[in-house]
Protein backbone atom coordinates (compact mmCIF):
# COMPACT_ATOMS: atom_id res chain seq x y z
CA UNK A 1 0.00 0.00 0.00
CA UNK A 2 1.35 3.31 -0.84
CA UNK A 3 0.98 5.54 2.20
CA UNK A 4 2.85 8.90 0.81
CA UNK A 5 1.51 12.61 2.69
CA UNK A 6 0.55 10.57 6.28
CA UNK A 7 3.82 10.65 7.48
CA UNK A 8 5.14 13.29 9.90
CA UNK A 9 8.28 15.51 8.18
CA UNK A 10 10.83 17.10 9.63
CA UNK A 11 9.52 20.25 10.29
CA UNK A 12 6.73 18.53 12.26
CA UNK A 13 9.58 16.86 14.04
CA UNK A 14 10.96 19.98 15.24
CA UNK A 15 7.75 21.32 16.32
CA UNK A 16 6.47 17.62 17.84
CA UNK A 17 10.06 18.37 19.95
CA UNK A 18 9.32 21.60 20.49
CA UNK A 19 6.10 21.07 21.68
CA UNK A 20 6.84 18.15 24.20
CA UNK A 21 9.93 19.63 25.84
CA UNK A 22 8.13 22.68 26.55
CA UNK A 23 5.05 21.08 28.05
CA UNK A 24 7.09 19.31 30.60
CA UNK A 25 8.99 22.31 31.36
CA UNK A 26 5.77 24.44 31.64
CA UNK A 27 4.78 22.08 33.78
CA UNK A 28 7.32 21.27 35.93
CA UNK A 29 8.24 24.87 36.78
CA UNK A 30 4.10 25.32 37.82
CA UNK A 31 4.73 21.29 40.00
CA UNK A 32 8.03 22.85 41.27
CA UNK A 33 6.77 26.03 42.21
CA UNK A 34 3.47 25.32 44.06
CA UNK A 35 5.45 22.38 45.88
CA UNK A 36 7.36 24.47 47.09
CA UNK A 37 4.98 26.77 48.54
CA UNK A 38 2.98 24.00 50.25
CA UNK A 39 5.71 21.98 50.70
CA UNK A 40 5.28 18.72 48.82
CA UNK A 41 7.80 16.88 47.05
CA UNK A 42 4.74 14.93 46.12
CA UNK A 43 2.95 17.57 44.02
CA UNK A 44 5.90 18.14 41.91
CA UNK A 45 6.21 14.36 41.10
CA UNK A 46 2.85 14.55 40.41
CA UNK A 47 2.87 17.60 37.75
CA UNK A 48 6.25 16.41 35.98
CA UNK A 49 4.52 12.94 35.44
CA UNK A 50 1.05 14.91 34.51
CA UNK A 51 3.57 16.70 31.78
CA UNK A 52 4.98 13.24 30.30
CA UNK A 53 1.58 11.75 30.33
CA UNK A 54 0.16 15.07 28.57
CA UNK A 55 2.76 15.71 26.19
CA UNK A 56 3.08 11.52 24.74
CA UNK A 57 -0.77 11.78 24.45
CA UNK A 58 -0.04 14.54 21.96
CA UNK A 59 3.07 14.14 20.74
CA UNK A 60 3.57 10.11 20.15
CA UNK A 61 0.44 9.58 17.29
CA UNK A 62 0.76 11.27 14.11
CA UNK A 63 -1.41 13.39 14.38
CA UNK A 64 -2.33 15.73 11.00
CA UNK A 65 -0.78 18.99 12.67
CA UNK A 66 2.72 17.40 12.62
CA UNK A 67 2.60 16.65 8.75
CA UNK A 68 3.76 18.39 6.15
CA UNK A 69 1.82 20.72 3.49
CA UNK A 70 3.35 19.23 0.78
CA UNK A 71 3.66 15.33 0.30
CA UNK A 72 7.37 13.42 0.91
CA UNK A 73 9.33 13.29 -2.19
CA UNK A 74 11.13 9.91 -1.71
CA UNK A 75 13.94 9.04 -4.41
CA UNK A 76 13.79 6.09 -6.55
CA UNK A 77 15.98 3.18 -6.21
CA UNK A 78 19.05 3.30 -7.52
CA UNK A 79 19.13 7.37 -7.65
CA UNK A 80 22.45 8.30 -7.32
CA UNK A 81 21.64 12.29 -6.89
CA UNK A 82 18.93 13.87 -4.41
CA UNK A 83 15.96 15.35 -6.42
CA UNK A 84 15.46 18.93 -6.94
CA UNK A 85 13.03 20.74 -4.58
CA UNK A 86 10.69 23.36 -6.36
CA UNK A 87 11.20 26.71 -5.55
CA UNK A 88 9.24 28.39 -2.88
Amino acid sequence: TRMVGIHCDMEGQKFCEFLYQAIILVLAAVGFTSGYFMESFRITVYAVFFGVAVSGLLCVPDWGIFRGKEALVWVPDGATERPKRKAA
